[in-house]
């Protein structure tokens, strides 16, 4: 089942955008139509659709094992692979698909079948703790509220999201009954312990101070960060310095020499689209600063990591931010 998820959509991008309005206009009409057809999220948890599964998964062990839980088995556990994915989120595929998606394995559980209401859950396979953390963070919803079942968890008003070792986990109730929340923490423990091991800080943690950070805000953009093909395992964070919302970004490359090309590729790109180099002096060797349009980048790279602030609405806070970026990374 897809997620539905909105987006957020940086400056840059939509500047970009901008250069190729030529092309939407050609595909409006395709996109009129498509807003027509109902979300593939809505159809998997109607009640008929429980009904259409392979009979032959029904020998397959569940999805959890469910003994000591309320709930129980309410449809047979599927298996999509990368080919079959589209199948069953057709639209969002893509995204793990191009993080490294291995499995998606799914079932539906319930208290009473009589009842008519259920927890559908679905495990990702993402192949690396990386992968998984990179579609729980660009999945996550914007009224998530943590939860203290793992570290890298949280609640929507239905549904509880988690990434642990190399698996995503959904899982989502057909309502927001007290009954389900509770049900969905018991599967969500039981997932847990059998997958083992200890609870695990998000990957890239790490590369952030943590003083002003906003809370729930680091991602991992598996590529096509910012817009631009050419970046790719990007960790991202947001903070509040001065009245002002600063996006923070790193990535850590093979070895220093890649991170500084890397970091002179990016300043580049940015120039060849209309960006002006800014004079004024930073107090940070190597950090160049840019103002694309009405905001400013900074990047540099520091040992390994290639590094900087991403549209900051003021050159002051962003120059702040950066050298306690930098302080962080030479640590």
């Amino acid at each position: 089942m897809e997620t539905a998820v909105r987006k957020k959509t940086g400056k840059t991008e939509t500047r970009l955008s901008i250069a190729v309005m030529a092309i939407l206009v050609v595909v409006a009409a395709g996109v009129f139509m498509r807003q027509y057809r109902i979300n593939p999220a809505v159809i998997a948890l109607r009640p008929e659709s429980h009904l259409h599964t392979l009979s032959s998964e029904s020998d397959r062990p569940p999805l959890i094992d469910t003994a000591g839980l309320r709930m129980s088995p309410f449809s047979p556990p599927e298996r999509f692979g990368p080919e079959t994915l589209y199948e069953k989120i057709n639209g969002r595929a893509d995204l793990y698909l191009s993080s490294g998606f291995v499995s998606l394995k799914t079932q539906r559980f319930t208290i009473d079948p009589a009842a008519g209401n259920w927890v559908e859950g679905f495990v990702y396979d993402m192949g690396t703790p990386q992968n998984a953390f990179s579609v729980f963070s660009m999945q996550r919803r914007e009224d998530a509220q943590p939860d203290d079942i793992a570290p890298n968890a949280y609640r929507t008003e239905n549904a509880l999201f988690l990434a642990h070792k190399n698996f995503y986990m959904e899982l989502i109730g057909t309502d927001a009954s007290l009954n389900l929340q509770a049900a969905m923490g018991e599967l969500a423990g039981k997932f847990l312990q059998e997958k083992g091991g200890p609870a695990a800080e998000a990957p890239g943690a790490d590369l952030f101070p943590k003083d002003g950070m906003r809370p729930g805000s680091l991602q991992l953009i598996a590529d096509n960060a910012f817009g631009y093909e050419q970046l790719n395992r990007i960790y991202t964070a947001e903070y509040n310095l001065n009245d002002f919302r600063l996006t923070a970004f790193v990535s850590r490359r093979n070895d220093a020499e890649a991170a500084a090309t890397l970091a002179r590729e990016y300043q580049r790109t940015l120039l060849s689209f209309g960006a002006v180099r800014i004079d004024e002096a930073i107090p940070l060797e190597g950090a160049v600063a840019l103002k694309f349009f009405d905001t400013y980048e900074i990047v540099f790279s520091r040992g390994d990591c290639f590094a900087g602030i991403h549209e900051a609405d003021s050159l002051e806070a962003a120059m702040v931010l950066t050298g306690r970026l930098a302080a962080h990374l030479k640590k």
